[in-house]
């Protein structure tokens, strides 16, 4: 990285990250678009099916495009390109939803969902990238708690500013200005990013750099079968596999949700709401814990998962009648577990992982449990759909009662230890 970095680059990125916040959280994957989905009357098969395919997106981007996204210079102008694809995704989605013509919108939202996660897990190679070679350590830190902060306070704000001025229009109304006020802010991010100043990597010569062979597919599979002979990466994946499962309680708390509320004029907002305060709270308080025990993150996260889908169900299978704030609570606290326990996890791996295993490591877990995540979600979308809903949940919440025994068991309360010079 170079030492003579533009003083306007820290400003420039904190804008964008605060505007592609407000973004994401307005056109959420995880809530928003699975909650219009069931408002649009698409079978619960493909409403919850989605997940899947927006991963299955999201891996052929790491398989296929990682290196010539490494090997591009420039990265801010893919960046902007990125935000503004996926701000036409969601126009493209909410057209199509506007014909009403059921089959065209499942096709739509499909087509949508695999194309915003290929550009997502795209725009995050890159932005990786470019945060590494662009800013320093400290202002890292300082742009992921402006992006949460900021971000999260943004999104609650409108989304109550949309309400009030659209509390009264028919529920597609409703939800399209908000898809709307989403669009507009990816493009406003896009726009953003494009006034920092990039400059390119420096390069060894070409004549003096040596030829890089290309690898084959099969490769992939070989590295990813030869990581099961270390012991950690084994004893790892035990505590990491139950995780995917845990991962998977946002999008279907979010669908049990919208299965109740999605005709409610409060519906929509208060799911926004609840997940944006949960990534404005997470930050700060897993941060506190964490320095003390990712065990204890771990551990407490799927504790929560569990007792929140157990308090959805009973209420589910008991009949007794609730309001909205139910499920916003419930998505709320889910929100924040589920942020604990992705950052414990990932220093956690840091802690455990031989150093001249960990690139190696990281890419075999992440193939794995993408691949298990695309097949778990698929298979809780059928059963979704055959049954109902809460089935989901109930395999959830058992998942992250065994999820919370395994990471006791698993993780050491105390791994954190000097690195070898």
């Amino acid at each position: 990285m170079t030492d003579a970095i533009p003083k306007r680059n820290i400003p420039v990125l904190a804008g964008q990250s605060i505007l592609s916040q407000v973004a994401w959280t307005l056109g959420s994957p995880s809530v928003v678009l699975p909650f219009l989905a069931v408002s649009l009357e698409l079978p619960m098969f493909i409403a919850g099916a989605l997940v899947s395919i927006r991963m299955a997106g999201s891996m052929i981007s790491d398989v296929f495009l990682a290196q010539p996204i490494a090997a591009r210079q420039q990265k801010k102008r893919g960046i902007a390109l990125t935000e503004i694809a996926i701000g036409a995704c969601l126009v493209m989605a909410v057209v199509v939803a506007s014909t009403g013509v059921v089959p065209a919108i499942g096709m739509a939202f499909v087509a949508a969902f695999f194309l915003i996660g290929l550009i997502e897990e795209i725009q995050s190679l890159m932005y990786t990238d470019l945060i590494g070679d662009h800013v320093h350590s400290k202002s890292r830190m300082v742009l992921h708690y402006l992006q949460l902060g900021i971000g999260g306070l943004g999104a609650i704000g409108l989304a109550l500013l949309v309400h009030e001025i659209t509390k009264e229009n028919p529920p597609f109304s409703r939800h399209s200005a908000v898809i709307a006020v989403s669009v507009t802010f990816f493009v406003l991010s896009g726009l953003c990013i494009l006034a920092m100043a990039e400059t390119a990597k420096k390069t060894e010569d070409k004549g003096d750099a040596p030829a890089v062979r290309k690898r084959k597919l099969s490769e992939n599979f070989t590295d990813i079968i030869a990581m099961f002979d270390q012991a950690w990466f084994r004893r790892y994946m035990v505590m990491r596999l139950p995780l995917v499962v845990v991962s998977l309680s946002v999008p279907f708390f979010a669908l049990i949700a919208a299965e109740a509320h999605h005709a409610s004029a409060k519906g929509l907002t208060a799911m926004i709401i609840s997940s944006a305060s949960g990534y404005l709270v997470s930050a700060p308080l897993w941060q506190l814990v964490n320095l003390k025990s990712h065990r204890a993150v771990m551990v407490v996260g799927n504790l929560m998962v569990a007792f929140t889908g157990g308090t959805l169900l009973a209420v589910h299978f008991l009949g007794i009648d609730h309001a909205v704030h139910l499920h916003a609570v419930a998505l709320f606290i889910v929100t924040v577990a589920v942020t604990g326990i992705s950052g414990a996890r990932k220093l956690y791996f840091w802690d455990v992982a031989p150093k001249d295993q960990r690139v190696k490591g990281a890419a075999a877990i992440k193939s794995i449990c993408r691949i298990t995540a695309v097949t778990l979600s698929a298979a809780l979308a059928a059963v979704a759909h055959i049954h109902e809903v809460a089935w989901a949940v109930f395999f959830i919440v058992l998942v992250s009662l065994f999820a919370a025994v395994t990471c006791y068991r698993v993780v050491l309360p105390n791994t954190k230890k000097p690195e070898a010079a």
